[in-house]
């Protein structure tokens, strides 16, 4: 008999367990879902309303074939030169560069050769089934006219400019990631409405495009929601441990208890994380985007990198989406637009004919490790408690096949890949 798509699924020899997933971002609502799923009673523990936050304003890429992490030799020797440039896509604000330099010190040992090449098995071998995964909550949540499977878009106007890619060719090749070379005729049969400029790029065909991230995740939570799950909009203060790990949940307003804990609160993890023991050198790259109410100008089919200044621009539902770069400052310092902003000029260009009106300002906060590596696993220090966050640039990717491998650890079962590279004591 088939089983309906509304029941639970959890075994015999599992069972059900009360969970809170701290988190309603991507990853804490596609972690809750699967585990409702399954037949836990589980409740999101988040201030904001589900996926109001940094899962928000995303360039919408599930890149199924992120294998290449933020820090690699050629990157990082680049920075002194882009920091000094006001319209680069990198910032540090120098008042928080004290701060990060333990993080940064690990970044720089995670970006030799030797390590760009073991970074980059970890995260293929999580990435690859993202989109797999995707589908199954998309099916489940019938979120189908979301998501589009239209690719992932690089464009560059020099065969300079394309060779600084040449490293991540290479490694996505080697990893068995599929992607189009183009040249500039190749390039226009799939945007006809770019800038004749862009003589080079490549296409990576398997990547699904979601055509607006809030509803994917306002999908996910409505059907976690019809499968019972809960909801409460409160502040996590502290844990209260047991000899069997945390057996409370203490917000600003109720205390839950719990047999397992899911921590999935993207850039505000390590505070979590803090206060059950256990240090992490979590970061954040806070990335910004402009909503563009386009009245003129050519279609965009597909989300596009405009590889020579290191922005994407993304056909969203609400208008063309410009999302740029990486600003470290922290979670508490205010916005500074001026170097989105400073975009507009080159995203006109990259679309002749582009008119439109600017609607929306917005800042998010990347959770990213030092490595690029997510922390997926049980803790090694309370046994109930479970990571899923540093998910970096790639959170909408991995959301679903991060709450996939949570499951599987929480009901004993073999994930089918080894999660030792994901273990936060790595650290």
């Amino acid at each position: 008999m088939t089983t309906p798509a509304s029941a639970p699924t959890v075994s015999k020899s599992t069972p059900p367990k009360r969970i809170v997933v701290v988190g309603a971002g991507i990853v804490g609502v596609a972690t809750g879902l699967i585990l409702q799923r399954e037949g836990h009673s589980v409740t999101l523990v988040d201030p904001a309303a589900p996926g109001t936050g940094t899962s928000f304003g995303n360039a919408g890429s599930i890149a199924i074939g992120s294998v290449y992490p933020t820090g690699s030799p050629g990157n990082w020797k680049q920075v002194p030169k882009m920091l000094l440039n006001p319209a680069s896509p990198l910032n540090i604000r120098p008042s928080y560069l004290p701060k990060m330099l333990p993080w940064l010190m690990q970044f720089l040992a995670a970006s030799t050769p030797k390590r760009v090449e073991e970074i980059s098995h970890s995260l293929r071998a999580i990435s690859k089934d993202g989109l797999v995964a995707h589908k199954k909550l998309i099916a489940l949540a019938g979120a189908h006219d979301i998501v589009r499977p239209v690719g992932w878009l690089k464009v560059y106007s020099s065969q300079q400019s394309y060779d600084k890619t040449r490293d991540e060719r290479e490694t996505m090749a080697r990893r068995g990631v599929k992607f189009d070379e183009l040249n500039a005729d190749e390039i226009r049969q799939l945007e006809p409405g770019l800038n004749r400029k862009f003589t080079h790029g490549y296409n990576q065909p398997e990547n699904a495009f979601v055509s607006q991230s809030i509803k994917l995740t306002e999908a996910y939570f409505a059907k976690f929601r019809e499968l019972g799950g809960t909801w409460v909009s409160e502040k996590v203060r502290r844990f209260e441990i047991g000899p069997g790990g945390v057996e409370k949940v203490v917000t600003d307003r109720a205390m839950h208890p719990c047999d397992a804990v899911v921590i999935a609160a993207g850039a505000r993890s390590h505070e979590l994380c803090a206060m059950l023991g256990r240090k992490v050198p979590l970061d954040t790259e806070r990335g910004y985007h402009l909503n563009l109410t386009v009245t003129e100008g050519p279609e965009l089919r597909r989300p596009t990198v405009i590889g020579d200044y290191g922005f994407v621009l993304a056909p969203m539902q609400d208008g063309l989406r410009l999302t740029t770069g990486a600003e470290f400052a922290g979670v508490d310092a205010p916005p500074d637009f001026r170097r989105v902003y400073r975009m507009l000029p080159m995203a006109e260009e990259a679309l002749p004919g582009l008119k439109y009106e600017v609607t929306r300002e917005w800042l998010g906060f990347r959770p990213s490790t030092p490595d690029s590596v997510p922390v997926i696993g049980r803790s090694p220090d309370q046994a109930n408690v479970f990571y899923g966050f540093g998910h970096s640039h790639i959170g909408l990717t991995l959301a679903a096949r991060t709450g996939e491998l949570i499951a599987d650890q929480i009901a004993g079962r073999d994930p089918g890949i080894d999660m030792t590279p994901y273990r936060i004591e790595r650290f």
